[in-house]
């Protein structure tokens, strides 16, 4: 089955970028379960805000601005992070850097707990940040440097779907915490499971030191590739792009759904339990789709630039139906929208995690997934901004939020397809020796 297709079977291919060495079937099945792990607790521990976000706002008085400056001190510091955790990976290695990242976010995530206002929760939010923004390049470096170049959109879309699958979980987990022990132990109880991932995590890499052993000889073949080289590509400007104005989609539904089915819907915190997981695990399924899909498309013959493309088509032309959401008189009508918009956007959000692989060698991939990771935050910073002010300068009208958010998509899509022009292995400069 699909597995079988993440084994390499030959040396390095420089017009792929595929795997250095053959990996034992177990160990890829192995990490790419660790990988899903990490993106899953990510989210998880991101989601507790979001869960909680009525109950804090309660306690603390806070406005929608005061909300927004929150999320906004996750956003401003992800967005300086993103970039350094792409840089550190590419130095120190993807095993270690990546159990480094998981304990600082959990421990960040624990602290949590402890706030007594709005500025010790963005300070704690801030330091959660420099912990999660190793997350995303670490499974985006992972699969270029261990999996083959038409087996990636399937492991990136199994690894991605673990942001809706912790979006997922976290509605019941952290609503079961918060009615039994409060919402303070929910930042506690959540944060601890990263902890158990990590021991996991450097177990397995001890015990299966192939890994470590492929990655330093694809950084022996290319060298170190300098980060600020990397800005001088066209191609990486093309990702940061497609991630800016994209991206405000889905850091919108995961930050503000609980808030709109109360304000807007009448739920409380155990009727937005009941629906607020139903996006996400169509989310999953929509990574799962978009990634096997691809699959599919390349082993028919299709080339990576047409399948890349094609599958941010669909996100593009299709996510804006959820604007008609915020119209609806029911929550099957409000629901059902969100979750059609968030499945086809899977597709765009396979494609472009792609993309970092795709153009470049496995030892820049971490440096430039960060780059483009900066962008993506920037444009969640803006679009929650934004947000925040325009609910409470209206009164709380959900109307000109859903559509600004849903037509981002389109001009997405004509400035990414601008940019990149055709998906192809970017001819490296020589690499520099710092």
């Amino acid at each position: 089955m699909a597995y079988h297709k993440l084994m390499s079977h030959g040396p390095i291919d420089t017009q792929t970028n595929a795997s250095p060495v053959v990996l034992r079937k177990a160990v890829l099945i192995g990490l790419v379960a660790f990988l899903l792990g990490e993106t899953t607790i990510n989210f998880i521990d991101r989601q507790v805000l979001a869960v909680l976000a009525p109950t804090i706002r309660a306690e603390f008085n806070l406005s929608n601005s005061d909300y927004a400056a929150i999320l906004n001190a996750f956003q401003l510091t992800y967005a300086v992070a993103y970039s350094f955790a792409g840089w550190v990976l590419d130095r120190v290695g993807v095993g270690m850097g990546l159990a480094m990242a998981v304990a600082w976010w959990s421990g960040a995530g624990m602290l949590t707990g402890f706030s007594t206002g709005l500025r010790s929760m963005q300070i704690f939010r801030g330091v959660l940040a420099v912990g999660e923004a190793g997350a995303w390049p670490s499974f985006a470096k992972a699969t270029a440097t261990w999996v083959p170049a038409e087996s990636r959109s399937l492991v990136i879309g199994i690894c991605n779907s673990g942001s809706s699958f912790g979006a997922m979980i976290a509605p019941g987990l952290v609503t079961w915490i918060l009615l039994s022990y409060g919402w303070r132990y929910a930042f506690v109880f959540t944060g601890a499971i990263g902890f158990v991932w990590v021991a996991g995590w450097l177990l397995f890499l001890k015990m299966n030191p192939e890994l470590r052993a492929a990655e330093k000889e694809s950084a022996a073949k290319h060298g170190k590739i300098g980060w600020a080289s990397l800005l001088g590509y066209r191609q990486t400007w093309a990702i940061v792009a497609c991630r800016f104005f994209a991206d405000p989609l889905w850091f919108f539904y995961i930050s503000w759904i609980p808030e709109f089915l109360k304000n807007q819907r009448g739920l409380d915190p155990i009727g937005i339990a009941k629906v607020a997981w139903i996006p996400f695990l169509v989310a999953d399924v929509g990574n799962f789709a978009a990634g096997f899909a691809a699959m599919r498309m390349q082993k028919a013959g299709w080339t990576v630039n047409r399948t890349r493309k094609t599958m941010m088509a669909i996100g593009g032309c299709c996510a804006p139906v959820g604007i008609t959401a915020v119209f609806a008189n029911n929550i099957f009508w409000t629901i059902t929208p969100i979750c059609f918009a968030i499945f086809t956007w899977m597709f765009w959000s396979v494609a472009v995690h792609t993309l970092a692989g795709d153009y470049y060698p496995a030892p820049a991939v971490g440096s430039a997934y960060g780059i483009a990771g900066t962008g993506s935050t920037l444009g969640a910073v803006v679009s929650t901004w934004l947000v925040g002010r325009t609910l409470d300068a209206t009164g709380g009208n959900y109307i000109p939020v859903f559509v600004g958010i849903g037509l981002l998509m389109p001009v997405a899509m004509l400035i990414g397809f601008t940019l990149m022009r055709r998906v192809e292995p970017v001819q490296m400069k020589v690499p520099a020796t710092t």
